[in-house]
């Protein structure tokens, strides 16, 4: 017998099989179909709130350092964002964190020029607020924050600091 004869025998023999044994399993019946009501949409009475944006943060009055952070932080980022990847002179940080309710007077900013008039590398600015301190920095490296405590001067800058006669 050859390849394709064997092909054929194979081929009926298995069309044999699979018409007898359908022969033996009966008709599947068909699905009874039933009607079910159809639901109304009934509203909710208690249906789930949408979580609200985040609230824009806010300054404090006579607020501590940590409740005022978050208005600190976002004052800044977006002056420096503002401002492009320049250390900015110092009286627009001081005049900035002024315009969103911090004290002038309870705050402290490095010089923005070096001794050799010189555009500074990093600025650093801080506002007393009772014991703590919020003190920023703007560098190349971009803009850090941290909460301290006040010193024993009474400041929060250890260093030279540049005068807020404006």
């Amino acid at each position: 017998m050859g390849i394709v004869a064997r092909s054929l025998a194979l081929t009926a023999a298995a069309l044999a099989l699979t018409l007898g044994l359908s022969a033996c399993v009966g008709a599947t019946p068909a699905p009874e179909v039933t009607k079910t009501p159809t639901a109304t949409a009934v509203p909710d009475d208690n249906p789930t709130p949408t979580p609200a944006p985040p609230a824009e943060p806010v300054f404090v009055p006579g607020g501590t350092a940590e409740e005022n952070k978050p208005i600190f932080d976002l004052a800044n980022q977006n002056y420096f964002t503002q401002v492009g990847s320049v250390i900015p002179e110092g009286r627009g940080v001081i005049d900035n964190l002024v315009s969103v309710g911090f004290d002038k007077a309870a705050m402290q900013i490095t010089p923005d020029r070096t001794a050799i008039n010189l555009p500074v590398d990093s600025l650093i600015f801080s506002v007393l607020l009772g014991e703590e301190c919020l003190v920023g920095q703007y560098s190349a490296s971009g803009y850090s924050t941290i909460l301290a405590p006040k010193l024993t001067t009474g400041s929060c800058l250890i260093g030279r600091t540049r005068t807020i006669d404006w």
